[in-house]
């Protein structure tokens, strides 16, 4: 009698669903609160409003000689936000006010907060910056104390409607030339070893245009930065072991020198950050106000587009680094 072995059978593992749930985020005062996660005692209900498309302004023109208008564009307007909220708390009365205490203590009317909403796959994010209005006159139909729960409806605003993505991070420098010889001959020309500024672009692959952050790297006699040939001039120089912090958002319109910290210069050429990457008050420090420095300067947006033309220059062995929001109608 003979006996054979086979490989015991194993079941096919399920098939991963291609499905998930939407993760949402709020994070306001330094604390952040999951929105999407009913386990953590806080969920939005259903009925959230906010997450559709950006609400608009027609302007036109109009004569009695011609039928219809004349388009002459459009302002944005104020996002409104509606959030139905449920807070719950299962070990008492006094972890259930302390939950709904500090929750609401992100709910200032004088302050900010940010809104996320995560795409699957993680990795790729969209934020809306919210400010508190209300809470719809709220009414209590029961004692939330004694049950340890409480509905609330909450309208927010976005002074900035549209929602920002994961920000665009590029950086140029003037090449380093090399003298090119022919053996025992005279010098020919020069092997250009990096990108020049002359020949930057961008990406900018939101919905709208967008003010970049610009940041000026030393060493630099002067520089300019812009878009389409409007540049806005740095009359001073940036020494080395410096960065100029540029803000071209008319918000917060604004130049700052900052020294780059002695820790950060005392790393290899490869191993510092990125100069948008440095933390104020630890790599960049002693800032100086320059803005009055600039003059008048007109920083144009860059417009959606890919490969959207710069118009940089840069004098010296320093980097010039933009870092672009991307500006979208919708949160994906």
């Amino acid at each position: 009698m003979g006996i054979s072995y086979a490989t015991p059978y194993r079941p096919p593992q399920p098939a991963v669903s291609p499905w998930t749930r939407t993760k949402m985020t709020w994070t306001a005062k330094g604390v952040t609160w999951p929105l999407t996660d009913p386990a953590s005692g806080l969920f939005l209900m259903p009925g959230v409003r906010g997450l559709g498309s950006i609400t608009t302004e027609r302007h036109a023109t109009s004569s009695p000689a011609v039928a219809g208008s004349r388009h002459e564009g459009n302002s944005v307007l104020d996002r409104s936000v509606f959030w139905p909220t449920h807070i719950f708390h299962d070990e008492g009365s006094e972890a259930w006010i302390k939950r709904d205490r500090a929750f609401w203590a992100g709910m200032d009317p004088d302050d900010t907060g940010v809104w996320t909403v995560f795409h699957p796959g993680g990795g790729v994010a969209r934020s809306l910056r919210l400010r508190f209005r209300d809470d719809g006159d709220h009414t209590v139909t029961y004692d939330p104390v004694r049950y340890g729960w409480q509905s609330y409806g909450i309208n927010l605003l976005a002074e900035r409607p549209h929602w920002e993505g994961n920000p665009v991070v590029q950086s140029w420098k003037n090449p380093e030339y090399l003298p090119f010889f022919e053996p025992n001959g005279p010098h020919l020309f020069n092997i250009g070893s990096g990108a020049d500024v002359k020949l930057a672009t961008i990406d900018n692959p939101g919905d709208a245009e967008s003010f970049a952050s610009w940041y000026i790297d030393g060493e630099a006699s002067e520089a300019s930065v812009g878009v389409n040939g409007e540049i806005a001039h740095v009359p001073f120089p940036v020494p080395a072991g410096k960065c100029l912090v540029i803000e071209s958002d008319p918000d917060r319109i604004g130049a700052i020198m900052y020294d780059v910290s002695p820790d950060e210069l005392a790393l290899g050429p490869d191993e510092r950050k990125k100069p948008s990457e440095r933390i104020i008050g630890v790599d960049l420090i002693n800032p100086v106000d320059r803005t009055a420095d600039l003059g008048e300067a007109d920083f144009p947006p860059i417009p959606p587009g890919s490969k959207v033309k710069l118009s940089l220059t840069l004098e010296g062995t320093g980097t010039v680094e933009a870092m672009l929001p991307t500006l979208y109608r919708r949160p994906w």
